[in-house]
């Protein structure tokens, strides 16, 4: 193996999305994945939703009181296991304190910037490879049963993020968009962010793999990272379970895990693992089934329709690694799926229903850290919370920049390590 390649931990989104921004920059690359095949771990059964309409950290007030009264709870859309209190005082402390709303706001509008960049990226790929993955450009829905909290969000979204591609809908005008939300009684109206897209992430992943294998780019699967390895301040290699892998250049982008591998290098990154739940449930055969993705204010779900199959996701629990995958939980994807469309939930079969868990890797201020550590040759691309897809290709461009030393197309700052 030559020294002059870019060794890449991770392959998932970013991982791979980084992997394919520095092949077109002229870099050998190699991509190291644990699991048995890539795009397995957090990217393998999100939202599926390209969403920067929803770029605001969750660190908000509703969001932290949600997560307070959640504390050992599992009927709750947010929950705190007890146990895990001690591990996260302090990035908790950090947590509440970007919550103030000077740097809620910035951070929001740092995320969207960010955001939109990336689904630039993503369509330009999209069209110049040709690929596939159930995409949808109709947009997102959120839906609210509080009229209030409506017109919060809305000015919210105008303040921050310009209003010229979030519509506000009143009841007639939602149910005009998704027809089968009529059966949701309590309905006040709903905001349409019209520039947002969904589609399957999971199946992104093996089309960007297969581009980044054409492209030259080596993926390694089965390979456990035990050490990366620094000698007088600068990256010198990846220990593996099988070899030691001589490298001058190493970008980590192994989300939640992010955290585990740097701390050996002397690299403290405030990021802790959220847990999230899926569910997917096969539609064909259903007719009048819905056409456009749902977040639900009230209930903090998503409900994404694919070609096909359907997806509510959604939870947040800040439980460790823990990979239980708890029948309350279930049970609460699915009450929450008969709550916003009870038809549609009458004709699927709940037993075959495929459920997923991953750890989403949120930092304590929501933004994601993307550039070189104080280790020299030692890059990071984590960080990215429940945005994971919808920053991707955008992130995957600035870490590219950084590592071969020219000056990023957005304004980096706001991503670095050191800010």
């Amino acid at each position: 193996m030559k020294e002059d390649q870019i060794i890449i931990i991770g392959g998932g989104l970013l991982g791979l999305a980084t992997a394919n921004a520095l092949l077109d920059r002229g870099e050998k690359v190699l991509v190291l994945e644990r699991s048995e095949e890539t795009a397995l771990e957090t990217s393998f059964a999100n939202a599926g939703m390209l969403t920067p309409s929803q770029s605001a950290p969750w660190n908000s007030p509703p969001d932290i009181a949600r997560i307070l009264s959640g504390i050992g709870r599992k009927d709750s859309p947010m929950t705190l296991s007890v146990k895990q209190i001690p591990s996260l005082f302090f990035w908790g402390l950090k947590f509440m304190f970007y919550s103030r709303p000077q740097s809620f706001e910035r951070i929001s509008r740092e995320i969207f910037s960010l955001a939109n960049y990336s689904k630039l990226l993503t369509k330009n790929i999209r069209d110049s490879e040709n690929i596939r993955y159930d995409e949808s450009t109709k947009g997102t829905m959120k839906i609210f049963r509080d009229s209030e909290r409506l017109q919060q969000s809305f000015d919210f979204s105008k303040r921050i993020y310009g209003d010229s591609t979030t519509k506000l809908l009143n009841r007639e005008e939602v149910i005009d968009l998704e027809p089968q939300l009529k059966e949701i009684k309590d309905l006040e109206g709903g905001l349409h962010y019209r520039s947002d897209e969904t589609g399957d992430a999971y199946k992104f992943c093996k089309a960007l793999e297969d581009i980044v294998r054409r492209k030259g780019g080596r993926i390694l699967v089965k390979t456990n990272i035990k050490k990366i390895h620094v000698n007088k301040g600068k990256v010198n290699s990846i220990v593996t379970e099988r070899a030691v892998l001589r490298a001058r250049r190493v970008i980590v982008c192994a989300g939640s895990w992010s955290k585990d591998l740097l701390k050996d290098s002397g690299i403290r990154i405030p990021i802790r693992p959220v847990k999230g739940y899926s569910l997917t449930y096969d539609t064909s055969g259903i007719n009048d089934k819905p056409k456009i993705s749902i977040i639900d204010e009230g209930v903090h779900i998503a409900i994404t329709p694919f070609d096909n199959r359907i997806r509510v996701a959604g939870t947040a629990e800040f439980v460790g690694f823990n990979e239980e995958i708890h029948p309350k939980r279930i049970k609460y994807l699915n009450a929450m799926l008969k709550l916003i469309y009870p038809d549609l939930y009458s004709k699927i079969d709940l037993d075959e229903g495929e459920v997923w868990q991953g750890f989403r890797p949120m930092s304590a201020d929501g933004l994601p850290f993307i550039g070189e550590t104080r280790v020299k040759g030692l890059f990071v691309n984590t960080g990215h919370g429940q945005l994971g897809w919808t920053l991707a290709m955008g992130s995957a461009d600035l870490i590219a920049d950084h590592v071969i030393g020219v000056e990023t197309q957005i304004d980096s700052k706001p991503y670095l390590m050191n800010r």
